[in-house]
């Protein structure tokens, strides 16, 4: 079993991360989110977001990050191994709980899987 947690190790931080992997990495999109997926050869899965503040006030993204966060945290076996991801919010976006993310990326990483 996976260890339920979101490390330092498991984020992306530093700004040419994130553009290497927005610039080289696979884009796949679903209603809300745009997921760029890229081989890092780290061993480990990396998580990088992207909330624009068009998308509303401070609340409302950092709450999107939180529930990006948490799927995450909870569904580390649907992530690819050894690969960064980077999530950019759609504007117009209407996650508002956990179960709309769910329903949303669960799918995509299924078929990333395959």
């Amino acid at each position: 079993m996976l260890k339920a947690s979101f490390t330092q190790e498991e984020r992306l931080s530093r700004t040419k991360d994130f553009l290497r992997v927005r610039k080289q990495g696979r884009r796949h999109h679903t209603e809300s989110f745009i997921v760029y997926v890229l081989g890092n050869g780290l061993g480990t899965r990396r998580l990088g977001l992207s909330v624009s503040s068009r998308i509303g006030t401070a609340v409302r993204r950092n709450r999107i990050k939180r529930l990006l966060r948490e799927f995450f945290r909870l569904n580390k076996n649907l992530f690819p191994e050894s690969t960064d991801i980077f999530i950019s919010v759609k504007k117009g976006t209407a996650v508002k709980r956990y179960k709309d993310v769910e329903r949303e990326l669960a799918p995509l990483l299924r078929r990333l899987k395959v």
